[in-house]
């Protein structure tokens, strides 16, 4: 099965650790790192990675990780397909029935996840009806940057962000289509920046 992004951030995690400390992160440090609080969730990404082979655990010792090999020849990594840019529920309310697999190099620190798309309103942005979107999960942005937006706590957009003296501004990227303004900061949440593209072409996707 292969390595979930989360679980590849925790490895690279314990491999940075390990290198510049010359020894193993606790199973509490790698929780404060990853604002885990409970020790289970840390335990059961550690035995997953156990199960690769990524990793030796050594019973009843506080830093027992040892690493067994790096993981060189995994380029892809699954994440959760939450579902699509449209209106409904909050992003988070949404469950994951799918995983898709994305580039390592789309990978950032935070929770990543995925959405397809609908509609056409970043077209000039190279995002297309049907493309799937890969997520960086954060609550805030730069200007300009392609984020996923809450309006209302019900429509979710993707659009570039701006923010403006008096408004924040959402900016599609097809001249067919007009801005969004927000006036009211309190109506808008920010669910995600977006890191990368995946694109079907006859039944096997791509990165784009």
């Amino acid at each position: 099965m292969p390595v979930t992004a989360r679980q590849r951030q925790v490895y690279d995690f314990i491999s940075r650790y390990a290198q510049a400390n010359k020894l193993p992160p606790t199973i509490a440090e790698i929780g404060k790192q990853f604002q885990m609080t409970s020790s289970a969730s840390v335990h059961s990404i550690l035995s997953a990675l156990e199960r690769e082979g990524l990793i030796k655990r050594i019973p009843n010792v506080s830093r027992g990780i040892e690493i067994i090999k790096q993981e060189e020849q995994q380029d892809e990594y699954e994440i959760p397909l939450l579902g699509t840019v449209a209106a409904g529920q909050p992003i988070e309310a949404i469950l994951a029935h799918e995983t898709v697999q994305a580039p390592k190099n789309m990978l950032g620190r935070d929770r990543m996840f995925a959405l397809r798309v609908r509609g056409d309103s970043m077209i000039d942005e190279n995002i297309q009806d049907n493309d799937i979107i890969i997520v960086s999960s954060q609550q805030t942005a730069e200007n300009g940057q392609m984020v996923v937006a809450l309006i209302d706590g019900n429509y979710a957009t993707v659009k570039k962000f701006y923010r403006e003296p008096d408004f924040i501004r959402l900016e599609p990227a097809n001249p067919q289509f007009k801005p969004i303004f927000i006036k009211t900061p309190e109506r808008l949440q920010i669910q995600g920046v977006v890191r990368g593209l995946i694109r079907s072409y006859n039944n096997s996707s791509h990165a784009v």
